[in-house]
């Protein structure tokens, strides 16, 4: 009986937990049903890297982007990108945005901080991002051809280039549900609208003041990329910086075009310096290390290879004037040289890919101070007499330290040497005499003045 007793209370309880563990089996499934109630999947965002992209868009931009981005891919983050730039080369921002386009996270591009801008490049960068945010007081717009990097181009070239570039946008436009009519204009027109402005048009998702702020804005946010529905987690949402890699970095300040031609010019030096002292090396080989430098940059830069052409003319030209001693002839033709093509090196319309006026300047008055020294110090050097070897002993002044009949022995410059007199005339012990040549390990020499002559003879 007792038995029974606790046999059907333990029943009872078995039966109110299997019922308690098939209600909440229901409701988790309720839940889930609401989550997928359109037959969707989401993928939770609760994580981003933050990659910045600060200045002119070249390759080391485009390098470190790409790897932000494989590494947001690796770790199911998403990437906000924090942008700042007035354009950059065209190559460079094809290549980032067909890495945008094709990765399988969320990419946001944000325009910060205050006072920032996307021109040119940026507004490429900016129309193929899954969310286009800007912070306020920050522009965005003028997006020609001209101030893309391209070389220079014009007429018929230039309406094809500018065509091109209104297809693409507008693709990204439609792609991004964008405001493709403002696109055109910006490529068309060069126009440029506010962060105020860009969101009434449609340009641009949203404003924010931060990073904080726009995770706050976007947080509930779905988008929808390469087949699957990102849910963004903003107020759980934690960041990181992914910082640029030194070689990276370092390559991205000399592509710098005033930087660049800077390393150049003193590159020249080095060249200069080493064919004013032969036999140094090491300014010659800091030389050819700037060079090679300056030349890497302008092989990413629009070039005028006519330009690069006359600066390497002028280097020419300076190290013919040294080695040969002309005193300055060919040096005149290489400055002109180097001040012509160096206002010609960069073809673009772009104004952030030129070489300022103020640093070819600087750089020709710099060169052409420094050649006058150099040429000046070669110059005297070749002028000057000899102090080592045949040719500084030849017009020195000795002693007689055994009679020469005509052979004997002298004392020059603290050294006895084998000594023959000119003309096998008799000179007596202790007279001076003049080193007339030198031939072998024996000297010619004759009496200094006409007194020694008689009383030697």
């Amino acid at each position: 009986m007792f038995r029974q007793k606790y046999t059907n209370k333990f029943l009872i309880a078995a039966i109110f937990a299997a019922l308690f563990i098939l209600t909440a089996s229901a409701n988790s499934s309720a839940a889930d049903d609401i989550i997928n109630d359109s037959g969707t999947d989401y993928t939770e965002i609760s994580n981003f890297y933050i990659c910045e992209i600060k200045d002119t868009i070249d390759p080391p931009v485009s390098n470190h982007l790409s790897k932000c981005l494989r590494k947001s891919y690796d770790s199911d983050y998403g990437l906000i990108i924090l942008m700042d730039t007035p354009g950059g080369l065209e190559t460079s921002m094809r290549e980032i945005i067909m890495d945008i386009l094709n990765t399988d996270i969320p990419v946001i591009v944000f325009v910060y901080p205050e006072g920032a801008r996307a021109a040119s490049a940026g507004v490429f960068i900016t129309y193929c991002s899954d969310i286009a945010v800007m912070a306020p007081s920050t522009s965005i717009g003028a997006a020609h051809p001209v101030n893309l990097g391209s070389e220079q181009v014009s007429g018929d070239m230039l309406e094809k280039v500018t065509n091109d570039s209104v297809s693409f946008i507008k693709n990204l436009a439609e792609a991004g549900g964008r405001n493709a009519d403002w696109a055109e204009k910006a490529v068309r027109e060069s126009a440029s609208i506010t962060a105020a402005e860009a969101v009434e048009l449609g340009v641009i998702d949203i404003t924010a003041t931060d990073i904080e702020d726009l995770l706050e804005k976007i947080d509930g946010k779905t988008i929808e990329k390469s087949g699957k529905t990102f849910l963004i987690n903003g107020k759980a949402a934690g960041t990181e910086k992914i910082e640029m890699s030194f070689i990276s970095r370092f390559l991205h300040i000399i592509v710098n075009p005033n930087i660049a031609y800077i390393l150049f010019i003193i590159g020249i030096f080095g060249i200069i310096y080493e064919f004013s002292q032969p036999g140094l090396g090491i300014s010659g080989a800091v030389g050819v290390l700037f060079i090679i430098l300056g030349l890497y940059s302008f092989s990413i830069l629009p070039i005028n290879y006519a330009g690069l052409a006359l600066i390497v003319l002028a280097i020419i030209l300076f190290v013919l004037d040294i080695v040969l001693s002309l005193s300055g002839i060919l040096s005149i033709a290489g400055i002109a040289s180097l001040l012509i093509g160096s206002f010609l090196l960069i073809d673009t319309g772009a104004p952030y890919l030129k070489i300022a006026t103020s640093v070819i300047i600087s750089a020709t008055v710099v060169v052409s101070g420094f050649l006058i020294i150099v040429i000046r110090a070669t110059y005297k050097v070749h002028r000057q007499k000899p102090v080592t070897g045949k040719e500084g002993i030849i017009g020195e002044a000795a002693v007689v330290c055994q009679d020469l009949n005509p052979k004997g022995l002298v004392k020059a410059d603290g050294e006895i040497w084998n000594a023959v007199s000119e003309n096998g005339k008799r000179i007596k012990k202790g007279r001076e005499v003049k080193i007339i040549s030198l031939k072998g390990l024996t000297l010619l020499v004759k009496i200094l003045n006409k007194q020694n002559n008689k009383e030697g003879g």
